[in-house]
């Protein structure tokens, strides 16, 4: 009787294991193979596989107005372009570690170099030097009645040797040293500005500066105005002048670390009265003296008939103010 009732007992349980063993149904799976191998039955949220709305429906573009539009998207699973990742070869491909140096012998190379790196070699002249300035600036008066000039600006390096100080040119040892004399070529563009019809005067010079010397604000006067009618640094109201000068420092005038600059003085220098240096028309170039050279320091080519003569050094006045 016992053996019975375990042989009823095991029965039991092995038809209830054969009911929990869900058998896959092998046509259903064939036939669902074909669209899982096409991807049909994958979703992306990706828009160049499948344009979607906003509500997440397929977007089919169709040009047949009589056609009606069935879709049916069997999706069972989900895909991503966050779940995708991407792979970056970080591996170092140049070259491998310990470096390995290979000689090779060559009786043939020739080591005779020349390396005479001079400022003439490199096209570079240590005389030259042309600057401008920066802004428009107003010419200032002497307060004090005294005639003081004061220094203009003109900071802007175009070309040429630095400014060891501002707004001046600096003589260097090699500038003193050469022997050259230093011609100066300034034009000044300046205006005057008033509420009335009258006029104003200004006046520039070259000063000279040094260890062993006074400021000397008026080292060179007299500037050339393009007015003839000028008088001396007169400019009438709303008038625009050019104030030039050409001029040769002979080298015995200056010493290193000597400096020159421009000052001006102007009659009048008030809210409604003024008078202002354009900048962009105005200029200071320094070159040697004995070479043929324009502002720009080019090589002039022109007949020597046709040529401007250079200014004649000048032996200036002891006036220090």
């Amino acid at each position: 009787m016992a053996k019975l009732i375990q042989q009823l007992i095991q029965g039991a349980v092995a038809q209830a294991g054969q009911e929990i063993v869900k058998i896959k149904d092998p046509v259903a799976s064939e036939q669902q193979d074909k669209y899982r191998l096409k991807g049909l039955n994958f979703k992306s949220n990706d828009i160049n596989v499948m344009p979607r709305d906003p509500a997440g429906n397929i977007i089919v573009e169709n040009l047949d107005i009589n056609s009606s539009i069935l879709i049916i998207e069997p999706t069972t699973s989900n895909i991503t372009t966050d779940s995708v990742s991407k792979i970056i070869d970080t591996q170092f491909n140049y070259f491998k570690f310990p470096a390995r140096v290979r000689v090779e012998d060559d009786e043939d190379i020739d080591l005779d170099i020349d390396l005479d790196f001079s400022q003439e070699q490199q096209g570079q002249d240590p005389i030259y030097a042309r600057y401008k300035p920066s802004e428009n600036r107003k010419i200032l008066s002497d307060p004090s009645g005294q005639g003081i000039a004061s220094g203009i600006l003109i900071d802007e390096i175009e070309e040429g040797q630095l400014q060891k100080r501002a707004n001046r040119y600096y003589i260097t040892k090699e500038i003193k040293e050469s022997g050259v004399d230093l011609r100066f070529r300034i034009k000044i563009n300046f205006r005057y500005d008033s509420f009335a019809t009258d006029f104003n005067t200004t006046y520039f010079y070259i000063a000279r500066s040094g260890p062993d010397k006074y400021l000397q604000r008026d080292y060179i006067q007299y500037f050339n105005f393009e007015d003839p009618y000028a008088g001396g640094g007169k400019i009438s109201q709303y008038q625009v002048q050019n104030a030039t000068k050409d001029v040769v420092i002979a080298n015995s005038e200056f010493e290193v670390g000597d400096t020159f600059s421009i000052t001006a003085l102007a009659g009048s220098n008030t809210n409604d009265k003024y008078s202002t240096i354009n900048a962009d028309q105005t200029y200071w170039s320094i070159t040697d003296a004995s070479k043929n050279v324009d502002e720009w320091n080019r090589e002039i080519t022109s007949p020597i008939s046709q040529q401007t003569a250079p200014a004649q050094p000048v032996s200036p006045q002891n006036t220090i103010r």
